[in-house]
């Protein structure tokens, strides 16, 4: 019996929305509109107190001079009373203007306390009152702004070409120096020339391309080129033979030497284009005694001098033998 009565009620509760009627449903839908409309107006002329939710702030500082280190916090929670149409033009950030922190020079100090906010925030809220401000500290590094014009330069060194072949001209870069901007503790530390380097070894032809020019933090240091050009002449090497005698330097007084072999061969590599007529007198090799190994009785092979047009030289062999000398039959 009790169930039966449920029944009763709940289709007696259901039973106008069974209606197949069009204009019915109408009204039905308006009446949900207007308790809806009437319920929200009267949640928004509501106070509201103890609110929690967060504000945005803004640092104000010449981006001319001054350059900060991480990103900057850019809001910080707080807790308000209000009104509710206040609470919603916050909520949906309609003409919602930040808490500004100024920052007139390099600051001291790397952070702020809820309290020293409380003014800049509480002169911004229009309409609603502060309570206090919930984030206990916010964190911001600044630096010194500097720009920098830094010559470049390429470590010819550094270039690997192809095996036989030699760099045959100057390195030409273009620009031949590069801005740097950025924070003044990285900018003043970046070494001057700048080394550009290049991306690519084994290189056998005049080269000619842009490269791009690498640093660190580049995040915060920014450099006025992304790339520059490098070029220079290649040039294959021609091979010839000389023997030489070489000079022992620091030997015995009074004691005659004889050397094993007594000629070194050297090997070397010029430019075609420097055809001059390269004699072994053109060639100093020496061999210091105060370095003589005692166990084999042998001395490093030194090149004291050279022909300027000589780029590669190869010894043999690196090592002579320095023996006291037989004498004489």
């Amino acid at each position: 019996m009790p169930a039966e009565k449920a029944k009763f009620f709940i289709l007696w509760l259901l039973k106008p929305f069974y209606s197949n009627d069009k204009q019915y449903w109408k009204v039905v839908l308006l009446c949900f509109m207007a308790a809806a409309t009437f319920w929200f107006l009267n949640a928004l002329n509501k106070t509201y107190t103890n609110i929690r939710t967060s504000y945005p702030i803004q640092f104000v500082y010449d981006e001319k001079k001054l350059i900060p280190l991480k990103p900057l916090p850019e809001e910080v929670d707080i807790n308000v009373t209000g009104k509710g149409w206040k609470m919603l033009r916050k909520s949906l950030m309609l003409n919602v203007r930040p808490a500004e922190i100024m920052v007139y020079s390099l600051p001291r100090q790397s952070y702020l306390t809820g309290s020293a906010l409380r003014p800049s925030i509480s002169g911004v809220l229009d309409g609603l009152q502060l309570n206090f401000v919930l984030t206990d500290t916010i964190h911001f590094r600044f630096d010194r702004r500097l720009r920098r014009k830094i010559p470049l330069a390429v470590d010819s060194a550094a270039i690997k070409t192809a095996a036989n072949t030699v760099i045959a001209s100057p390195i030409a870069i273009t620009p031949d120096s590069i801005v740097f901007d950025g924070p003044a503790s990285m900018v003043s530390k970046l070494p001057s020339p700048f080394q550009v380097k290049l991306p690519i070894t084994n290189i056998d032809r005049s080269f000619k391309r842009f490269v791009p020019v690498e640093f660190g933090n580049s995040d915060l240091v920014k450099a006025n080129v992304p790339e520059v050009e490098v070029s220079f002449a290649v040039s294959p090497l021609i091979w010839e033979e000389k023997m030489v005698v070489p000079v022992v330097l620091n030997a015995p007084e009074g004691a005659p030497l004889q050397l094993q072999p007594p000629l070194v061969s050297i090997r070397y590599g010029y430019r075609q284009s420097n055809a001059a007529a390269i004699t072994p007198e053109q060639f100093g090799l020496t061999l210091n005694y105060a370095n003589l190994n005692p166990v084999d009785s042998t001395v490093a092979v030194e090149v004291a001098r050279k022909p300027v047009q000589v780029h590669q030289l190869i010894l043999k062999p690196n090592r002579v033998k320095i023996l006291p000398a037989l004498p004489a039959l």
